[in-house]
């Protein structure tokens, strides 16, 4: 096993980062066996196969937002990580604090947002399989959550209590 296909989860999380990355390989093959059936579907002229598509769709929507997180929780933001690496250690610090904090506005905007919208649309049927889209909704309220959890976790593990000063006649 390589360092590339087994990253240690931060603070202990190994079975929540398995959990998400469960449910980002099986919207991916609900994605990829929709998608497949309405090819094959218009290929040969069968009907009945509508709504493959709208399934993929909405697949594909649950894997951008799954593939977020998990990528997050591995620390691996691209844009961010070569010009973090590239500073000088003390400025580091900085950089993986303004990211935390911009992590928490991010979360904090989607879970807002994605609650406005939750209210007034999640009944509303979609086109062809007419599920709700809430289905769809669900997925900008649970990357907020995630990224407002991972940026409070990281913040708190970047803030410690300076350790007191030991006392005379003390063990340390």
């Amino acid at each position: 096993m390589d360092q590339f296909s087994e990253n240690p989860s931060p603070g202990g999380w190994g079975w929540l980062k398995r959990i998400f990355e469960f449910a980002g390989v099986l919207a991916f093959i609900v994605m990829f066996v929709s998608t497949l059936l309405g090819v094959i579907a218009r290929y040969f002229g069968l009907g009945g196969f509508e709504w493959s598509f709208e399934v993929a769709g909405i697949a594909f929507i649950w894997i951008i937002f799954i593939g977020l997180i998990n990528a997050e929780v591995r620390g691996e933001n691209v844009a961010f990580e070569a010009f973090k690496h590239s500073a000088p250690p003390g400025l580091r610090a900085a950089f993986n604090a303004i990211a935390n904090l911009a992590l928490l506005t991010m979360g904090l905007a989607f879970v807002i947002s994605g609650w406005a919208v939750w209210q007034r649309s999640w009944k509303v049927p979609t086109s062809v399989l007419r599920m709700p889209t809430g289905v769809i909704t669900a997925t900008i309220l649970i990357l907020g959550v995630a990224a407002v959890c991972i940026a409070l976790y990281r913040l708190s593990h970047r803030v410690r209590p300076l350790p007191e000063k030991p006392q005379e006649g003390s063990l340390r």
